[in-house]
């Protein structure tokens, strides 16, 4: 038996252990592993499943738990939570519309979306306590608004992914075809329209009701409130969580990568004493940050074993002999999604943009539709842990386990989908 094929066969069996088998072993000691047995059977090295351990992204959950755990234990929460509760006069859907669009808002600003779900889900989870409402109705709609919704509208971000783009196009000499500045625009509003939507009024029906116990007793609710804070560290709470935002927000003129900028505000939460010792280690999820790790391995081990690669060649033929764009249109957006949910959204979307290019330079096609579609695709994986790091964690929050997250996202799936082929191939025509 070949690598590649233990590799999958071991992925399965995993992902459907996520989805039957959590309520006698946690998803997190099963991606642990799962990444073990990888390990073992040689799917996976070493070096490359120690590195999960201090990968940036695994650095930035933690210390953002830290920097939202510290704005927890100041009663700004409980005020803001208090304050909407009441300008909504009770009303779940306005409270969950105003989470949605300040996630949509952030995702913006700040290109990631596990920043811009940490930054919002300590405030949902205050409302949800103040409602007396399971925050398992809000997780999901909060989280696939920070995946989804992630680089659209034109500011800094979308601007700097355009230029990597159009650098990819200048790298393969196929600069018949150029990226303007409103193209992701121009792709993608539709779809976040779409992912509004059906985040505040559509997800909601299909979420579970799992009680705020049981979410805190697995280790995703936030900390429980202690007494008060003295004035100044009230302040240092406050400041730090508006200076890291600032930061992550303007991080490449800053000088310093998102991971850095929130290890400092954890940092100084942690010296100022805002959050003591026991306090700062419990916020930080642990389980959460520990289950991403797992994931990290098993989408190593997929990738190095050239599963993605195989089914990029096969499928590559298949489009190459369509001649109808938006059947070929389906196929460019349906193989970064499948594949997204076994590997991290940002490798397949690095490996399929060049990937799609050169299929269009050899066909002569327009390649802008196919890297938007790979884009949303990639950038919209929403079904497993392995996708992107802000599943791990809005599983955790959110107390949902592999088969929840099918329920309450295959129809999600199938409108974005129609909207973003329908629309892409309506304006970038492939042929």
């Amino acid at each position: 038996m070949s690598q590649m094929t233990l590799c999958i066969i071991i992925f399965v069996v995993t992902l459907f252990g996520f989805a039957f088998g959590s309520s006698y072993i946690s998803i997190t000691t099963m991606s642990l592993i799962s990444m073990m047995v990888m390990v073992v059977t040689g799917c996976l090295d070493t070096t490359t499943a120690l590195s999960g351990f201090s990968n940036t992204s695994t650095i930035l959950m933690a210390s953002m738990f830290i920097v939202a755990a510290g704005l927890n234990r100041t009663q700004m929460v409980n005020k803001v939570s208090a304050y909407i509760c009441r300008i909504s006069k009770g009303s779940f859907t306005k409270v969950l519309a105003g989470y949605v669009i300040l996630t949509c808002i952030l995702a913006q600003f700040i290109p990631s979306a596990i920043v811009a779900f940490s930054i919002v889900f300590p405030m949902a989870m205050g409302v949800c306590r103040e409602m007396k409402v399971s925050p398992s109705k809000m997780m999901f709609s909060l989280g696939i608004t920070a995946i989804g919704t992630v680089i659209t509208l034109p500011f800094s971000s979308a601007i700097s992914e355009m230029a990597q783009i159009q650098g990819f196009l200048e790298a393969y000499d196929y600069t018949q075809y150029n990226m303007g500045i409103l193209d992701i625009t121009w792709a993608k509003f539709p779809v976040m329209l779409v992912i509004l939507l059906l985040a505040i009024f559509v997800i909601p029906r299909f979420a579970p009701d799992i009680p705020m116990e049981k979410i805190e007793a697995s280790g995703g609710g936030s900390t429980q409130q202690a007494k008060p804070l003295d004035p100044v560290r009230e302040v240092i709470g406050y400041l730090t969580f508006v200076l890291v935002l600032l930061g992550l927000i303007f991080s490449s003129q800053i000088g310093l990568a998102t991971w850095q900028v929130a290890m400092i505000g954890a940092l100084v939460i942690v010296a100022t004493r805002v959050l003591n010792k026991q306090e700062a280690i419990n916020s930080m999820n642990l389980s959460m940050v520990l289950l991403y790790v797992g994931a990290l391995g098993m989408g190593n081990a997929l990738s190095a074993t050239g599963a993605a690669d195989l089914i990029g060649d096969k499928l590559s033929v298949v489009i190459l002999g369509l001649n109808n764009n938006y059947l070929a249109g389906l196929l460019f957006f349906l193989v970064p999604f499948i594949l997204t949910q076994f590997m991290l959204n940002l490798g397949i979307y690095s490996i399929f943009v060049p990937l799609y290019i050169m299929i269009c330079k050899s066909m002569g096609a327009n390649p802008i539709g196919p890297i938007m579609l790979c884009m949303i695709a990639a950038m919209t994986a929403f079904f497993s842990p392995l996708a992107t790091p802000a599943v791990p964690v809005m599983m955790g929050v959110g107390g949902y386990n592999q088969k929840q997250l099918f329920k309450m996202g295959w129809l999600p799936a199938v409108i974005i989908t129609v909207v973003a082929v329908g629309w892409i191939m309506t304006i970038y025509p492939v042929f």
